[in-house]
């Protein structure tokens, strides 16, 4: 399946792209919207959460300033009377003073979360109070009094345990008395104490924890635990993020592998803080039912709009990789591909006029291939008439000058020479009427030794005819006929006239692995720049031969074997010509490499 899919997205990438692309188009905007509709509304839920948190610790702040307000002005109220002042002005002890005892439990009936009420002399430690307050307590105060802690504004210690009052913990709300005795006016006295229950705020922190959504803690300027909602929860990570986050910033922490939004909000009036940690699973239980049902309308949606798309892209582009198709068979040749289609739109319309410029065609490439087997047929009976008439014109020649050198041989009475030359005369005319095109090198080279045997009779050891090649080279395939007429241009137009030895050489090799370059060099005449050049431009086409008997004979030894070559090897091939003045003729024949096999040895 995979691979049909990949083969199809590869064949018809137009049909494949516009299914993804209107997909996608389709689909995002799905996607976009419910992603953010989702976390809009959980963005909501933390902004009302974080708002109802801000409102709770506003009311909390109100409540605690009123509270401490009120204990700060009764506590003035009991410590700044005079009877209370005198208690300790003239020592009396608390049994002492069955009236002043009344007076302040009175006080205390004013506020339940007062448990006890003490003074505490400054120098001797005295005490005397409605109450026993514990050796912490008193120890504390003893701490902050030798530290100078204790001051004439009210002051509230951390929570500290009074077990034995069976209360749990309690606050100290203390201050220092300065005297309003005449006598002692303005002079410090004694430590006033209360003893405050804590239980009231652990009550404000039960009404603002959201439903054990959230973790409420106050604390004081040092750090001190005040209160917390939640005993479970550990204060050290409470710590941690006091110094890490500052106030009102609202920041996601980790911990234990939960989120929570963490808060941080001042007391003022206390120098306290107020600290929140909501658990943002819980506070966003509520979400996880929207976000699954965002979540499963989102995918019917998606598969919806999906069918859609794909069936509407389908019948779009079903018609393009139809035509696709037939046009693939059409350039192959297959001119019966017709289209045919169940359905029609804009698109199918085409059938018709596709189906009919397929018979056009059929019928335009019928006739083209009629005319082109024609234009073929007569362009080979041209190239055999060329090559017939290059044959005819390269044996008629080699016959006029064999017969001429016979001529002259029995002129001379040279009845055996005569004999010789005959049969190597008849060995020629057998290896030239054979009807074979190409033939092997050596035996190429094996009729050109009696030809030059024929003509050392006339000339004898005054021409020398010698032979360079590899023996590997020598079963290489080559046209027949292509190295006599060089070898019989070289005796006839460049040795005859020359004084002294006739030499002609021959030698065979590679080059670039491709092509057999044979070169035929003479010590003759040689030709003029001139003469070279008319015989290149005879060679590309460009020139036209002198009627001169010299200009005769070359053209037919050069020309000739230059068009042969180049109708049985193409036009890279062929003749090149060098000449120097009274030093001799280079010609060189290059045709490519062609080993024996598939040729028949002649």
């Amino acid at each position: 399946m995979y691979k049909q899919l990949f083969a199809y997205t590869q064949k018809y990438k137009l049909s494949y792209r516009m299914i993804v692309t209107n997909m996608c188009i389709a689909v995002l905007p799905i996607l976009l919207l419910g992603s953010v509709g989702y976390f809009s509304y959980i963005h909501i839920m933390k902004e009302n959460a974080l708002d109802n948190m801000s409102q709770f610790v506003i009311q909390t702040n109100n409540r605690l300033d009123e509270y401490f307000n009120r204990v700060d002005q009764l506590s003035k109220s009991i410590f700044y009377n005079r009877s209370v002042q005198q208690i300790m002005v003239v020592n009396k002890t608390w049994k002492e003073s069955d009236a002043l005892m009344h007076n302040l439990n009175s006080y205390m009936l004013l506020d339940p979360t007062i448990k006890s009420v003490g003074m505490i002399n400054s120098e001797d430690f005295r005490i005397v109070s409605t109450g026993q307050l514990m050796t912490q307590e008193l120890e504390y105060i003893r701490n902050e009094q030798v530290n100078n802690q204790v001051s004439y504004k009210m002051q509230i210690s951390p929570p500290l345990e009074s077990q034995d009052r069976g209360m749990g913990k309690g606050l100290l709300a203390f201050r220092s008395i300065r005297s309003i005795q005449q006598s002692s006016y303005l002079q410090g006295l004694y430590i006033g104490v209360m003893l405050l229950d804590t239980k009231w705020i652990q009550q404000i922190l039960d009404t603002g924890n959201m439903d054990n959504k959230a973790s409420l803690f106050i604390v004081n300027d040092k750090g001190d635990l005040i209160a917390s909602s939640n005993a479970k929860f550990d204060f050290t990570y409470v710590q941690k993020h006091m110094s890490d986050q500052s106030d009102d910033q609202v920041v996601n922490v980790h911990i234990d592998g939960v989120n929570y939004l963490y808060q941080s909000s001042p007391i003022k009036s206390m120098n306290w803080r107020f600290i929140a940690f909501i658990n943002e699973a819980q506070l966003l239980d509520k979400a996880s039912v929207i976000q699954w049902s965002v979540i499963a309308v989102m995918i019917v949606m998606v598969l919806i709009v999906l069918l859609v798309v794909v069936s509407f892209n389908f019948r779009l582009t079903h018609p393009i990789t139809k035509m696709a198709d037939a046009f693939d068979s059409a350039a192959k040749g297959d001119f019966d591909a017709k289209l045919k289609f169940g359905y029609k739109n804009e698109i199918t319309v085409i059938q018709d006029h596709y189906n009919n410029m397929l018979d056009e065609i059929k019928k335009l490439t019928g006739n083209l291939l009629q005319s082109q087997q024609q234009l073929h047929e007569t362009e080979m009976d041209k190239q055999m008439f060329q090559l017939n008439a290059l044959q005819s014109q390269i044996n008629a020649h080699f016959l006029y000058n064999v017969l001429h050198s016979i001529r002259g041989m029995s002129l001379s009475n040279a009845k055996k020479e005569v004999a010789i030359a005959i049969d190597n005369l008849v060995s020629y005319f057998r290896y030239i009427t054979r009807t074979d095109e190409y033939v092997l090198l050596y035996k190429e080279l094996e009729h050109l030794e009696r030809y030059i045997a024929i003509q050392k009779i006339r000339f004898g050891d005054r021409l020398q005819f010698k032979v360079f090649t590899d023996p590997a080279l020598r079963g290489q395939s080559i046209v027949k006929l292509i190295l006599q007429p060089l070898v019989e241009n070289a005796l006839f137009h460049g040795l005859e006239g020359k004084n002294g030895r006739w030499l002609i050489r021959i030698k065979a090799v590679v080059q670039d692995d491709q092509h057999l370059i044979i070169k035929v060099l003479d010590n003759g005449m040689g030709m003029s720049s001139e003469k070279v050049a008319s015989l290149h431009d005879e060679l590309r086409g460009n020139g036209s031969s002198s009627s001169s008997e010299e200009s005769l004979g070359q053209g037919i030894g050069l020309v000739n074997i230059h068009k042969r070559i180049q109708i049985y090897y193409g036009e890279p091939y062929g003749l090149t010509i060098k000449s120097w003045h009274n030093r001799g003729t280079l010609v060189t024949i290059k045709v490519p490499l062609r080993d024996k096999e598939g040729h028949s040895n002649v």
